[in-house]
């Protein structure tokens, strides 16, 4: 755990869940493109699904679909189809108000998630603060993905800072989990009770419990 004399000079968000509650619509993208290749993808079997990088839904759908299925076409196809749904609608905006006023204050800011770039893009321009952010860290960019620390870790070097320096938002355990590893200061802001999430730094439900005093500005 950190304690409150370190300050933090970046912030890095993930995705899905914290600025944007996109986890029915990614189950609706993928559901509708198993269909299409012989597979059933039940809301149970979902569950296994939530939080992996595309690579690493593939892997765990592979063996499930018919033989024409590729790697490739999932990711092309599920990418295309998930952007052409997209809606500002679904943005969260009790932590995008959050990042715009870390934008006024000048604090360093980046997207760190598993999601596909092109995908995280479409996230960012679809709630208007893609300009806010500095860089993006996908699933793509590192060897893994979330829970690993890996994402954040590169997110670190690439904002020149120790991973001490940097405050982690995310909704979600495997998040939490790959902040927490790569010695980032761990706030959960769940869109819901918060329960089964694991030990963190800060457990944030209002963005007036955002620790602003550790901001470095």
């Amino acid at each position: 755990m950190h304690t409150d004399t370190q300050k933090i000079r970046a912030v890095f968000w993930d995705m899905d869940g914290t600025l944007i509650d996109t986890e029915h619509l990614h189950y609706a993208v993928i559901r509708d493109w198993c269909a299409a290749h012989g597979y059933t993808l039940t809301e149970a079997a979902n569950e296994e699904l939530l939080g992996k990088s595309m690579p690493e839904k593939w892997s765990l759908l592979q063996d499930r679909l018919t033989p024409s299925a590729t790697e490739r076409g999932f990711r092309e196809e599920c990418g295309r189809n998930y952007i052409d749904r997209l809606s500002p609608e679904l943005m969260r905006p009790e932590t995008v108000a959050v990042v715009k006023e870390l934008a006024r204050k000048g604090v360093l800011q980046a997207c760190v998630s598993n999601g596909d770039e092109e995908v995280i893009d479409a996230n960012l321009r679809t709630i208007g603060i893609e300009a806010l952010m500095a860089f993006t860290i996908s699933g793509r960019k590192v060897r893994h993905g979330k829970p690993y620390p890996d994402p954040y870790l590169a997110a670190a070097v690439r904002a020149r800072l120790q991973p001490a320096q940097c405050l982690a938002v995310e909704d979600s355990s495997v998040g939490l989990v790959a902040a927490r590893s790569a010695g980032c200061y761990t706030c959960a802001w769940p869109g819901g009770s918060g329960c089964h999430l694991p030990e963190v730094d800060c457990l944030i439900s209002d963005p007036e419990e955002f620790p602003w005093h550790l901001i470095d500005v």
